[in-house]
């Protein structure tokens, strides 16, 4: 649990499912009378939620994501730590293609440990986490049979970090994810998304393949521009020979202001002690957020 700030950083994703694959509206061309022109469909978003929309950024695009988030989070193996963290999230994405997007990742925060069990103060830790950069594919679009399954890799680059998260200038490891996402409608204002990923170090002790996780999130569009999800999701990894994971649930609202701006909010809450998990951990999280895209390749003609 006490990585959960970092988790919902790589991925945070309500895209409002139903909103994910919304019916094209269409407007009268004034210069043809009774014409269609296609207009955009409403922004897809990564966030808030831990599923990464399988949506493609429209080429040319320029798309910002960013909000906050606080997590309380107890660990007690050896000995018992509480975290509390203040988070400001920021993923940018820029629409290639209608099949590719490059993207990176920026976070700032600031948390207080207090390891219990010591006679050590708590101490605290701010700055920028290591920026993670990469890109997402999509390869199926959405069929009446199949979901739009998208690829996305990222890698996390340990010298680019300020304050206490800059790496030593020895022994830096670059990290990377790999995620499969999955999406479907299932009526016109129903849908349901799923990811799987893996991610480790690309040098050192690590392990190439050492930490992943999956999710399954259902989305509902309530009308008036309101949306509302449900999700499941769990992180895991692997120590020697010892297989953990840990589970949450979260859910929230999302509120489209216009066709390119939105906003959310969301909460959750660690299922590890409600359910027969190796590692014992509890604790919650809540936090908001706003996303908008422009047209940035008009600006740079």
């Amino acid at each position: 649990m006490k990585k959960i700030s970092i988790v919902m950083l790589l991925a945070s994703s309500f895209w409002g499912m139903a909103q994910e694959r919304p019916e094209l509206e269409e407007i009268i061309d004034p210069v043809g009378p009774h014409t269609p022109v296609i207009l955009m469909p409403s922004i897809a978003t990564d966030r808030p939620d831990i599923t990464e929309s399988a949506q493609i950024t429209p080429v040319g695009w320029f798309q910002y994501e960013g909000g906050y988030q606080f997590s309380h989070a107890e660990e007690r193996i050896s000995l018992t730590s509480i975290t509390d963290a203040h988070q400001i999230e920021e993923v940018l994405r820029f629409g290639i293609n209608r099949k590719f997007e490059v993207r990176a990742v920026i976070n700032a925060n600031t948390k207080l440990v207090d390891i219990v069990d010591t006679w050590n103060d708590p101490f605290r830790t701010t700055g920028v986490n290591p920026v993670t950069i990469g890109f997402k594919y999509n390869l199926v679009e959405e069929t009446d049979l199949l979901p739009q399954a998208t690829w996305l890799s990222h890698l996390t680059l340990p010298w680019v970090a300020g304050g206490d998260y800059r790496a030593p200038s020895q022994g830096n490891v670059v990290f990377h994810e790999q995620r499969l996402m999955l999406e479907k409608g299932l009526t016109p204002r129903l849908g349901i998304a799923s990811n799987i990923g893996v991610s480790g170090g690309l040098q050192g002790s690590n392990g190439f393949i050492n930490e992943g996780m999956f999710s399954l999130a259902l989305g509902y569009d309530l009308g008036n521009d309101y949306g509302v999800y449900a999700e499941y999701f769990s992180n895991w990894s692997v120590s020697g020979s010892q297989f953990f994971a840990t589970p949450y649930f979260d859910g929230g609202f999302t509120k489209l202001l216009s066709n390119d701006l939105q906003l959310d909010i969301y909460a959750g809450v660690d299922l590890s002690p409600y359910l027969d998990t190796k590692l014992n951990t509890s604790g919650f999280f809540f936090g908001t957020g706003v996303s908008y895209r422009l047209p940035l390749a008009a600006y740079l003609k």
